[in-house]
Parts: structure tokens; sequence; C-alpha cells
């Protein structure tokens, strides 16, 4: 009796889904994919950091999406504002996740790709 409740339990929390794991729509899943593979081939991740950066990712745009649909009618500087903040949180959580010899990597290129924007 008691391994059919523990199996029940276990069958339970298996499929049930907590408010905190937001479904992300398939175009944002595509997109963090993509992201995550153009910084994983150099940068080079381990199998670790490429799914918490993936997770990053999939954070990130949520948030830019969901930001830029409830202040679709805000002043400019506002949206400005929100959107910095939410790129600031982003690259500092990314700079958290790197070993220090990535986070150059990622400075580097970064800075190459503002450099051929110019």
């Amino acid at each position: 009796m008691f391994q059919l409740v523990a199996a029940a339990c276990l069958a339970a929390s298996l499929t049930t889904v907590e408010p905190s794991q937001t479904p992300y729509s398939k175009a944002i899943q595509t997109r963090a994919t993509t992201l995550t593979q153009a910084l994983a081939q150099r940068i080079h991740f381990n199998e670790g950091q490429y799914l918490r950066v993936k997770q990053l990712h999939l954070r990130y745009l949520n948030e830019r999406q969901e930001l830029e649909l409830s202040m679709a009618g805000a002043p400019a500087d506002d949206r400005d504002s929100q959107l910095a903040a939410a790129q600031l949180r982003y690259e500092q959580e990314l700079n958290d996740l790197l070993q220090p010899t990535q986070r150059l990597a990622y400075h580097q290129l970064r800075a190459n790709l503002t450099a051929h924007r110019l």
C-alpha cells in the first residue's frame, strides 16, 4: 500500500507544472537556442553552463517580450530605461555564469560586434 501511495505521489509531482516554470513560446525557445549555440561556439561552455545560459536566454527574451507588450503605449524614455535594466540584469547574470577566461572572450566578442555595427 505504501508503495502505491508513494508511486502516485511521485507521478503527480512529475506531471504538475509549478507556476515559476513558465512555458515559453516556440519563437522564444528557438531564439534562445540559436543565441546559446552561437555563444557556445565562440566561448566553449561546458554542458552545465550551456544549460544555465540557455535558461538565462529564455528568461531574458521572455522578459523583453513582456516589457515590449506591456509598455507599448508608454513614453520611449520609460520603455528604454526598462529595457536597459533588463539588459543589465542579463549581462550581470551571464557574467556570473562565466569563468574568467570565458568572460574575457565574451567581452572581446561584444567589443568586436559593436565595432562592426558602427
